[in-house]
């Protein structure tokens, strides 16, 4: 092999070890799945949230990302990167709810799982999060994206929470939101896929290095604009949840955060 040849072949060497390595790369950021950022990552406050749970798919969307159970068939945790910009949009919700279309037959929810439920399609990421685009607002219809929820509960108490959180990011500009649900005691399920049923859910919301976390029994609840009274520590909600929100740290997890009294109630 001459000179020349040689080069050649340490050339095409070079560059099949860095397509390699860009492909696991994008693997490990959850590139190949979805449609989201360009790292799939950049929804998360502080790494991507790990779980307990066995066979969790990471979701990337234009503006969320999820982590969702193919066994449950509903997300364990939706996060969002929140800024005061992307609220300023004039979408119109469009309420097309659709099974996922990058998730199989069988790992999803369907419209019939809901039908005569007696639950909600409920969104974990809000679709009034979603005005500044159409590919956004369509994305959050995804029932990947929903949890079976108590009407009331949905339509009130949740929707004030859900505003609240758009106020405050208008205040302060941004912020990181976490959404979910919480599994605790009879496992209950609904149509014929068993989309399970969740006991309660959580809203994590954080700001610099604070945190506020608000868990909510998922049943008929009083209107409220004091969200204080079902106030927990990020601790508890990952304690109930078996997932681990910041895994890069940087985030106080045993203390709640004190910013947006205005929006929360205290």
């Amino acid at each position: 092999m001459n000179q020349r040849q040689l080069r050649s072949v340490i050339s095409l060497i070079v560059v099949v070890v860095v397509a390699v390595f860009g492909f696991f790369q994008n693997q490990k950021k959850g590139g190949g799945i979805g449609g989201g950022g360009t790292s799939c990552q950049d929804e998360f406050r502080a790494g991507q949230p790990g779980s307990t749970t066995t066979g969790v798919k990471l979701l990337c969307r234009n503006e969320y990302i999820s982590l969702y159970d193919p066994a449950r068939k509903v997300p364990l945790v939706v996060a969002e990167h929140l800024t005061s910009q992307e609220l300023q949009g004039d979408t119109p919700r469009t309420d097309n709810f659709q099974p996922d279309p990058e998730l199989a037959s069988g790992a999803r929810a369907e419209l019939t799982d809901y039908r005569a439920s007696g639950y909600d399609r409920g969104h974990m990421a809000p679709a009034a999060d979603f005005v500044a685009g159409q590919t956004q607002m369509t994305q959050s219809f995804y029932l990947s994206n929903m949890i079976p929820q108590n009407p009331e509960m949905n339509r009130g108490i949740w929707a004030g929470l859900e505003g609240a959180t758009r106020a405050c990011t208008k205040s302060l500009g941004e912020l990181y939101v976490l959404t979910g649900p919480v599994f605790v005691g009879r496992a209950r399920t609904i149509g014929p896929d068993n989309v399970a049923v969740p006991s309660s859910l959580y809203k994590i919301v954080v700001s610099g290095d604070s945190a506020r976390a608000f868990v909510l029994p998922n049943r008929t609840l009083p209107k409220t604009g004091d969200f204080t009274r079902y106030e927990t520590t990020v601790d508890a909600v990952q304690t109930a949840t078996g997932l681990s929100f910041f895994p890069a740290g940087g985030v106080n997890t045993a203390q709640d955060g004190k910013f947006c009294s205005g929006s929360y109630g205290g």
